[in-house]
């Protein structure tokens, strides 16, 4: 099976891989990333919507899942259980995904429950890269100011690092089954 190579996707799998790897250094998702999603959607859905292409049913399905994701994000956020960076990213990727918002939520789920589980062999290859990352900035004639990787701390960010479940749930989506 091929997949067409759309606009979604050129705009969502960069993304992704910003998120994987700035969620495992440094346990962050950053507003602008999710702000230039957001607005590159309204553009894209815009101009379908000029053109009478838009699926309305998709476009009423991912607007609804994620209305209800930022307010479910936003409590569980409260509470200390998600990241506001998780929310706003499941959030924005449920309106990129439509009518498909449902399988990616329910892949994103499964894949976190997959990493907690691997949340041992995940630590030692984050403090590997955060090694790997800081070495090679020794190694460029002018270092770059960049913050110490969480790994490397005095007192490491606890938690899951939920941006690759939620990016491998997105990537499912986009491509399909692996």
């Amino acid at each position: 099976m091929t997949t067409t190579l759309t606009l979604p996707h050129m705009v969502l799998a960069p993304a992704l891989v910003y998120v994987v790897v700035s969620d495992l250094l440094y346990r962050r998702i950053a507003n602008h990333l999710l702000a230039a999603l957001l607005t590159f959607w309204l553009l894209y859905t815009g101009l379908q919507l000029l053109q009478g292409h838009a699926d309305m049913h998709a476009l009423a399905i991912g607007t609804s899942a994620s209305a209800t994701v930022l307010i479910t994000g936003y409590l569980l956020f409260v509470m200390r259980w998600m990241g506001a960076g998780d929310a706003k990213l499941m959030a924005v990727l449920c309106l990129w995904l439509g009518d498909q918002s449902l399988l990616f939520l329910m892949v994103t789920a499964l894949s976190g429950g997959l990493l907690a589980l691997m949340l041992p062999a995940l630590s030692l290859f984050e403090r590997g890269l955060g090694l790997a990352l800081v070495h090679l900035n020794t190694w460029l004639p002018r270092p770059v100011a960049m913050p110490l990787p969480h790994s490397l701390r005095e007192q490491p960010i606890p938690g899951i690092p939920y941006g690759i479940a939620i990016a491998m749930g997105a990537l499912f989506v986009l491509w399909g089954s692996f």
